[in-house]
């Protein structure tokens, strides 16, 4: 039996899942061009480097604002594959090129990992439904 404070508390907890696959939904479709958008301004000048960008930012961006991996993990991937492309595009470290792409990848990926926390509450808040 079901009292009627743990039914609320369940009521509640469905709503904020059903809310959260609508973010789901709309990262889904936001993501991928942000991943775009920022692999094409930050990548390297050959061009593998900015197809190579968009796949493990979309991928990144997939884990730390979809599935909510750690965001940590996530950041010493893109560190790693940042050296490699710096080193792979250009033959031997260059420090301007490695920090236009790492920095600006670092940020984006700041603001995707920690800002989806505050957008599910933002999201709750707006589609809150009126008290009668």
């Amino acid at each position: 039996m079901v009292n009627p404070d743990q039914k609320e508390m369940l009521d509640v907890l469905e709503r904020q899942r059903q809310m959260q696959l609508q973010v789901d939904r709309v990262l889904k479709i936001v993501l991928p061009i942000v991943a775009f958008l920022l692999s094409v301004i930050s990548a390297n000048i050959n061009i593998w480097s900015p197809l190579c960008s968009f796949i493990i930012l979309w991928i990144a961006f997939y884990a730390v604002g979809i599935k909510r991996y750690a965001l940590w993990h996530w950041l010493t991937i893109l560190l790693v594959y940042c050296l490699i492309d710096n080193y792979l595009s250009y033959g031997e470290f260059y420090r301007s090129g490695f920090n236009r792409q790492f920095i600006s990848m670092f940020i984006f990926m700041g603001i995707v990992g920690i800002g989806r926390r505050y957008f599910d509450r933002w999201w709750m808040e707006k589609n809150k439904p009126s008290q009668p």
